[in-house]
């Protein structure tokens, strides 16, 4: 198939890449002019796990090109979809800016032959019936076709994906979707566009709600004989409830599940739809970048004021660069308020960059110098360097009694209990000593 993919943000780009690897011809549409030009070239706009190879791939072997103009592009060789997958960003009360979708929409609908449209942006429940009541001749050639990915596995999660959701209104547009996805083997779910828009914001808002419920009985976890890893872990290999998700930390801060909860709430605010369980999971998620505040006060007390701290990571998450939500955006500015000084080592972000974006830092090339004299450490990317760093040399350059907060519950708690250093997590994750049961008095049942 001909294949138009109209935006190239995470989504439209990883779909166009995608799409070129399954063996349709693909044109990415960007109206964007810096973002174009490098991908005439080839190179990815967005950071993640082999999409750039994959990307210079498809454009040398010419399976996939970019252009600015839809319409001329369509003009020379026409297509037989378009696959919109422009931004939906939050507006200031929270609810979905639809501009880019209905301005692709009323150029696709002037567009000669007409072709199928696939809006893969994710949209309020009901925006694809009020964008159809606009333009009703697209209906039969119309689907609403959210996308599933997971930064750091989004090509993967194409290629396989859990499930397809289809809403569409007419039957020919499912026998188009299907060869559109070719051989990728999946469950199916075939319902109505509202359906389907609905179930994209139920599906991000529940991973919400397990991220959220577990920064809430993380709180209850912090005496030294309740763990909140062995807690999470025995919850999570029940099959009703699964493991993934269900991490405690500085909550969630990705690109989707902030704006989605938010529009989701908003959508239901506005029928006058109470959602106290979606309103506590938001609460939850803003209160939690203060606890790493809370906890260095708690820990220095007075001496707060006149400490030194060592920030580890700026990212919400070592493989994407969408800093949108990160939990950074609002620690370090804290930190940089109530502290005499702080060290940001980021491996990711140039000095300038960093210093940039939060004013009031210094930037440090390596972990080493970060710490050096530093009374706090507080952790707020997973980056692997951090993981596997031998703290107990680190340890050695922090102006004691230091304090070590680990705001993604990622470092080894044997290895941290064994340090001159008060570590704080999110729950108790030190692990208690267990007695031998050989010398236990106990009787065997």
């Amino acid at each position: 198939m001909r294949v138009a993919v109209v935006g190239q943000g995470y989504v439209g780009v990883t779909g166009a890449v995608s799409f070129a690897r399954q063996g349709h011809q693909v044109c990415g549409i960007e109206q964007d002019a810096d973002r174009l030009r490098p991908l005439a070239l080839g190179r990815a706009p967005v950071e993640e796990p082999g999409l750039q190879q994959e990307l210079a791939l498809a454009v040398e072997t010419g399976r996939l090109r970019f252009t600015e103009s839809l319409a001329c592009a369509h003009a020379r060789q026409p297509f037989d979809v378009v696959v919109i997958a422009v931004g939906t960003p939050p507006q200031e009360d929270g609810s979905a800016d639809l501009s880019q979708v209905r301005t692709v929409l009323s150029e696709v609908a002037t567009l000669l032959p007409a072709l199928y449209v696939v809006l893969k942006s994710t949209v309020p429940p009901g925006t694809s019936e009020m964008l159809l009541a606009e333009h009703p001749t697209m209906r039969p050639r119309y689907a609403y076709n959210p996308e599933f990915l997971n930064q750091g596995s989004a090509l993967d999660d194409w290629a396989a994906p859990s499930r397809i959701v289809a809403g569409v209104c007419s039957e020919p547009v499912i026998g188009m979707l299907r060869e559109l996805y070719g051989l990728v083997a999946c469950p199916w779910v075939v319902t109505t566009p509202t359906s389907a828009e609905m179930a994209k914001y139920v599906s991000n808002t529940f991973l919400a709600v397990k991220i959220s419920f577990s920064n809430e009985v993380a709180r209850l976890c912090t005496t030294p004989e309740v763990n909140i890893d062995d807690v999470l872990c025995a919850a999570g290999a029940d099959p009703r409830i699964g493991s993934a998700f269900l991490q405690p930390g500085l909550g969630f801060g990705d690109s989707c599940l902030p704006k989605d909860t938010a529009a989701l709430q908003r959508w239901a605010a506005a029928r006058d739809i109470a959602t106290p369980v979606l309103d506590a999971v938001i609460a939850v998620n803003r209160a939690q970048p203060r606890r790493v505040l809370e906890a260095l006060r708690e820990e220095l007390g007075d001496e707060l004021a006149q400490a030194e701290v060592a920030v580890l990571g700026a990212r919400y998450e070592p493989w994407s660069d969408d800093m949108r939500a990160a939990p950074s955006l609002s620690v370090i500015p804290e930190l940089v308020t109530e502290t005499a000084a702080v060290r940001v080592w980021e491996p990711a972000m140039d000095s300038g960059r960093l210093e940039q974006l939060f004013p009031g830092v210094r930037a440090c090339p390596d972990m080493r110098s970060a710490l050096r004299g530093a009374r706090a450490v507080v952790v707020l990317t997973e980056w692997p360097q951090i993981i596997e760093a031998d703290w107990g040399g680190l340890a050695t350059e922090l102006a004691g009694p230091a304090v070590i907060v680990d705001g993604k519950n990622c470092l080894q708690p044997g290895q941290m209990a064994g340090l001159p250093v008060t570590y704080r997590s999110t729950g108790n994750r030190v692990p208690a000593h267990i007695s031998d049961s050989s010398t236990s008095s106990a009787p065997t049942p």
